[in-house]
């Protein structure tokens, strides 16, 4: 177990004697402040981190003699970490914090510069407990950022199959999870291989479905799904004569179901037109399923990534022909597509879908957009601004209004005790209207559950 004394920044624990004398209680709040790279945010994430951290008995007294002692070599003083105040919540507490948490419901979809949760004291006696929780409860922008970056792109995908598919079944698939291996900790890989499923189905992130399992009770029959894939490994098991016999026993060994194959270990030209189109081409098509041709790198030939996979489009087109749609647009044989894995993030994901209509394909000829580093890494607190800060405190008894008023106008913060009103509009909590704010933690204690597939219903477009 963490220890809660510690969960923290080094300057936190100096802040328990720095408040006016009378402080009794501390109220912040959390938001996305404007100037966010999106417009709206999904909140996602707090259930699991107030689970890992907060739920139950968090401190004992081996945690508060182990943080005095570090804390002395670490300030060269005893005297700045609040022994006191660590033993009274052991006390009369029991080692569970007193504080209470409102948030939205996970997966609500909230426009930027609106509170999304607040935190207070529940004891007069912990005042200082408030903002030392700053530090860990500010880890929701990561599962929250990575939840809204997948969902911007659900969005772009969305409009692309609306312009040029008659089919838009696939769409909960068109963006897979690719990037375990890429994340900082195992703990990412949970915390964002998860939110990236409150958006889609698709992941090779196992890390995520026992994260979405553990902390929102996914059902693992329909939490996540992967295909049988091929790496470079396979790929030139045999050298560059015995690509295509790879192929062949692959067919072999998947004679129906959708199938993915790496596709550039060599000449990925040669392996389109020649592997693919012609010497399995008539095994390909009858098979019960798909075979997917994954490019994994870009050429001088089609130095981009639309360029090649309009390439890759047309000669899949010649070689299995299909139908135009409706909409005028080509969709490819049902037992070919394409995947795109390499390098990949929203604006390449933009650039593809707008080639792919342009050159006359409908985008669901694009099986997925394999995405590692773009969506579990490629993000940090600012590209959704996401911020922490104290509006209201009250001293001896009565309520002040505080807030920061820098010269820098983007960092203003707002003041007073806040709720979020229906139309997503933040007010005081004085205000008339009902609080979407529900309480979610008090007292150590989770009072509000909430399961995978409603933080799923929340978040859909």
């Amino acid at each position: 177990m963490n220890n809660i004394c510690l969960l923290s920044d080094s300057y936190k624990v100096t802040h328990w004697n720095q408040y006016p004398e009378g402080t009794e209680y501390v109220y912040s709040y959390y938001e996305c402040r404007k100037g966010a790279k999106f417009p709206e945010s999904v909140f996602f994430g707090l259930q699991a981190l107030l689970k890992k951290n907060f739920v139950g008995q968090v401190l004992t007294q081996e945690m508060i003699d182990e943080a005095e002692e570090l804390m002395g070599h670490h300030f060269g003083n005893k005297e700045y970490f609040n022994r006191d105040g660590w033993e009274y919540i052991l006390k009369e507490h029991g080692g569970k914090l007193p504080i209470e948490i409102k948030a939205v419901p996970e997966g609500t979809v909230v426009p930027v510069d609106n509170v999304l949760m607040t935190v207070c004291n529940t004891d007069p006696k912990c005042y200082w407990l408030t903002n030392f929780c700053e530090t860990i409860l500010c880890h929701v922008w990561y599962p929250m950022t990575v939840c809204t970056l997948s969902r911007e792109a659900k969005k772009s995908i969305s409009k692309s199959l609306d312009i040029s598919s008659d089919n838009t079944s696939g769409l909960n698939f068109m963006l897979h999870d690719f990037g375990f291996r890429g994340v900082s900790s195992i703990e990412s890989a949970g915390y964002g291989g998860a939110a990236h499923l409150v958006n889609f189905l698709g992941t090779d992130t196992l890390e995520a479905i026992q994260f979405a399992m553990k902390y929102y009770y996914a059902d693992p029959k329909s939490t996540a799904y992967s295909v049988p894939a091929t790496e470079h490994s396979i790929q030139t098991s045999l050298g560059r004569d015995g690509e295509s016999d790879i192929v062949n026993d692959l067919l072999e060994k998947y004679p129906s179901g959708i199938l993915s194959v790496v596709s550039d270990s060599y000449d990925i030209y040669s392996f389109v037109e020649n592997i693919v189109g012609y010497t399995h081409r008539k095994r390909i098509l009858s098979r019960d399923g798909v075979f997917v041709v994954r490019p994994d790198s870009v050429t001088g030939l089609h130095p981009t990534p639309e360029s090649e996979m309009c390439w890759i489009l047309g000669s899949l087109w010649k070689n299995f022909g299909g139908t135009t749609n409706s909409k005028g647009y080509k969709v490819l044989d049902k037992h070919v597509r394409v995947l795109w894995g390499d390098g990949i993030d929203l604006d390449g994901i933009n650039k593809i879908l707008i080639s792919v209509i342009d050159a006359g394909f409908s985008t669901e000829n694009i099986a997925t957009f394999g995405m590692g580093g773009g969506l579990l890494q490629k993000i940090n607190r600012d590209t959704q601004r996401c911020a922490f800060k104290s509006s209201a405190q009250r001293r001896n008894g009565q309520w002040f209004d505080i807030s920061k008023e820098p010269l820098d106008s983007t960092k203003t913060s707002k003041s007073g005790k806040l709720k979020l009103i229906d139309g997503y509009k933040t007010v005081s909590e004085t205000c008339a209207g009902e609080d979407l704010l529900q309480t979610v933690f008090r007292n150590g204690e989770l009072l509000r559950v909430q399961n995978f597939e409603d933080i799923r219903g929340r978040a859909e477009l």
